[in-house]
């Protein structure tokens, strides 16, 4: 298995800062210092945080939309809403928000690339709708993606998997 590592900001997080790993289908929203991890294919994650860093969030969803009224963080829709939902409570103004968009890769079959591209289509249209800003994007492509995000400064961490 061969792997390759960049950085979206220039400090890989360090294994003393509190780490959290988030499932799929889940949302993790803290006014706290902390470093998220998940594992994404093509699954899409939505990463926000506020310019002062006083509040950060992540999302991961499996599929870009929800036919319920009241839809699971399983879908986009769904998921994105709950996340922004969480900064307007905490008294975040949606002005103050930026965001990093990572996943989507076409993992397999046409029908998995289709879903790949339209989760990540869900998630820059809600960006677009909201004015969110997008800082960083690394979407699409074939091979998935292990992802740290740290909270207290909105920096992001990849590596790509897979055999190539």
């Amino acid at each position: 298995m061969s792997v390759q590592a960049y950085l979206t900001q220039p400090r890989r997080p360090s294994g003393s800062e509190k780490q959290i790993y988030l499932h799929p289908g889940h949302f993790y929203f803290t006014t706290e210092h902390v470093v998220v991890s998940t594992v994404l294919g093509s699954c899409v994650s939505l990463c926000l945080y506020d310019e002062a860093h006083t509040a950060a969030g992540m999302n991961h969803f499996l599929l870009p939309e929800s036919t319920a009224r009241h839809g699971s963080p399983r879908f986009g829709d769904s998921a994105n809403e709950a996340l922004l939902e969480q900064f307007l409570k905490a008294g975040v103004p949606i002005w103050s928000l930026r965001a990093k968009v990572f996943g989507g890769a076409s993992m397999g079959g046409a029908n998995v690339g289709d879903l790949a591209s339209r989760n990540v289509e869900a998630a820059l249209l809600f960006l677009l709708d909201n004015n969110i800003p997008i800082v960083s994007q690394d979407t699409g492509g074939a091979r998935g993606r292990k992802l740290l995000f740290r909270t207290c400064d909105g920096s992001a961490w990849i590596r790509l998997l897979g055999d190539r």
